[in-house]
């Protein structure tokens, strides 16, 4: 079974090139109009009439490329510190996009916070240790930092 790409229309009168409408959907769904800027659309037609139809396709197809390349910036939530008010921890793997609705992203800011509170806050930072003759390690030791659960805070994350 072959992969089933996109398909593109445009639709225009032929008179007015900023009339054109560009248009893509899967084969036998329905097909979605791609939104375009005024100064965007009268350059389509403009290749559209002057070059053909694959011209404009191309055109279309690249402004679409630019649109997913773009970065993006997501969301996560962090707490303070309590020890070192200037310091904070966050979890980048707890992310939410800047689009998500607010329940969505207190949802976040919850899991994070029960998640240190089952710890009392404690996030391991480092571990210490000294080695015997043999190389073992003896006197492990844990360094702790500990979160101030009543100061949240807002930590973005750019995503290329």
């Amino acid at each position: 079974m072959g992969k089933k790409g996109f398909e593109y229309e445009i639709r225009g009168y032929r008179y007015a090139p900023e009339s054109f409408r560009a248009f893509k959907g899967l084969p036998g769904q329905k097909m979605e109009q791609i939104p375009l800027s005024d100064e965007q659309r009268q350059k389509m037609g403009y290749l559209c009439l002057t070059q053909g139809g694959k011209a404009g396709m191309a055109y279309v197809k690249r402004i679409e490329r630019e649109r997913a390349r773009k970065c993006h910036y997501y969301k996560t939530y962090g707490f303070f510190l309590k020890d070192e008010p200037h310091r904070y921890v966050y979890c980048p793997s707890l992310w939410c996009r800047e689009s998500d609705t607010p329940e969505a992203r207190l949802d976040i800011l919850r899991l994070y916070r029960e998640h240190l509170a089952q710890t009392g806050g404690r996030i391991e930072q480092s571990t210490q240790c000294e080695f015997d003759e043999h190389f073992r390690p003896v006197h492990v030791r844990k360094n702790y930092v500990v979160a101030d659960l009543s100061r949240p805070l807002v930590v973005w994350l750019y995503a290329a």
